[in-house]
């Protein structure tokens, strides 16, 4: 059986991550992937594992018809029997091409909780507007759709609301990650630079979303009465020069560090003491199952998407874009020992999170549909 993965990129991000390691992992199923843009970072990891990778290097004045006519070739080479398409303009070009032929099983990805009350309030009255539209836009080609992946519980609710979807055409899937390869050497540049420092990472893509400002808010309060913590940031986005100039306003020079992108997280996570997560809407974090698997203790945003990867009763939450609460809550984690809650959230993201029994779900759910 072959699935084609119609992605609007191979940028490395969460979910193009996330899908690459599961890809990769299958036993059964013969997977194909066809981005959309030209960004390509998983492109030879792709390859490297025999998957064929179809790039359509298409750029913002790319029409609907260019990628459909590609598409349209793609498919009659490869012949698969299902169309999984990931990412919004992946989804809606996937649903487009289904209006050309019926002679496949069209899934789509719920990765986000996209339409939910906190993205609207972060937003301008302009921009709520536009993603008004876009909701509406999505919501109207939802039928086109046979079957969803859902990478989390806490987002059926809110997409079956918003958009209309059929809880019978929802299967949740966890995201996965591989916690057998967990051992990362530290980066030289942190042995000597960070000596006796208390070093909490953040990750994420630099969107307001992500609440980076908000950390970076609470960590010049909490920097007033210690001045031995620092803020690791880790990630690119539209926001890095806000942040930047953020942080020299605050007076947060070398103690706040925006590090770009990274692609060594783990050894990132082996170094650091604490992990922040201040997201005001997710899927399911993989950067947060990551910090668990590396012992971590970690204070995150109170959101469902969060919560749903801890045992009941563990974690340490604060509410979304709340300064003060994220300085109590620091203050708090400093105090603690948390021994026990380590032990208890390894276990359980081991049992939930697995790459490999993420794969064997995604392989043994298009095997019942088909």
């Amino acid at each position: 059986m072959k699935v084609l993965y119609l992605i609007d990129s191979l940028k490395a991000y969460g979910a193009e991550n996330s899908l690459v390691q599961t890809a990769i992992r299958f036993k059964k199923i013969t997977p194909v992937f066809v981005h959309l843009n030209p960004n390509n970072d998983f492109k030879d990891v792709i390859i490297s594992h025999g998957i064929k990778v179809y790039s359509l290097n298409g750029n913002v004045n790319a029409t609907r018809s260019f990628y459909l006519n590609q598409l349209q070739q793609i498919f009659e080479k490869e012949k698969p029997q299902i169309i999984h398409s990931v990412l919004f303009k992946a989804d809606l070009i996937a649903r487009e091409f289904r209006k050309m032929r019926s002679d496949f099983l069209l899934v789509g990805s719920l990765v986000s909780n996209s339409y939910s009350k906190n993205r609207y309030r972060l937003l301008s009255p302009i921009s709520r507007f536009k993603l008004f539209i876009t909701q509406m836009k999505d919501k109207s080609r939802i039928g086109l759709v046979d079957y969803f992946i859902s990478n989390s519980e806490a987002i059926v609710n809110p997409n079956v609301k918003a958009l209309g979807i059929s809880y019978q055409k929802i299967k949740v899937i966890h995201r996965g990650r591989d916690f057998k390869k967990l051992e990362e050497n530290i980066p030289e540049e942190f042995r000597e630079r960070f000596q006796n420092k208390t070093l909490f990472l953040t990750v994420g893509r630099l969107v307001r979303s992500k609440g980076q400002i908000d950390l970076i808010e609470a960590f010049s309060e909490l920097s007033k009465i210690n001045s031995n913590l620092v803020l690791l940031i880790a990630g690119d986005g539209p926001q890095y020069s806000e942040l930047e100039k953020l942080i020299i306003d605050l007076g947060l020079e070398g103690k706040a560090f925006l590090l770009g992108f990274r692609n060594d997280i783990r050894r990132l996570l082996k170094f650091t003491d604490y992990f922040l997560f201040a997201s005001y809407y997710e899927g399911l974090s993989g950067a947060l199952i990551e910090a668990i698997l590396m012992g971590k203790p970690c204070i995150v945003s109170d959101i469902s998407e969060n919560r749903e990867c801890f045992p009941e009763g563990n974690g340490l939450y604060f509410k979304p874009g709340n300064i003060s609460e994220i300085k109590a809550k620091i203050e708090m984690a400093l105090k603690l020992d948390f021994k026990k809650q380590i032990k208890e959230n390894y276990d359980f993201a081991v049992s939930h999170f697995s790459i490999d029994q993420t794969a064997a779900k995604y392989e043994k759910f298009y095997q019942s549909i088909i």
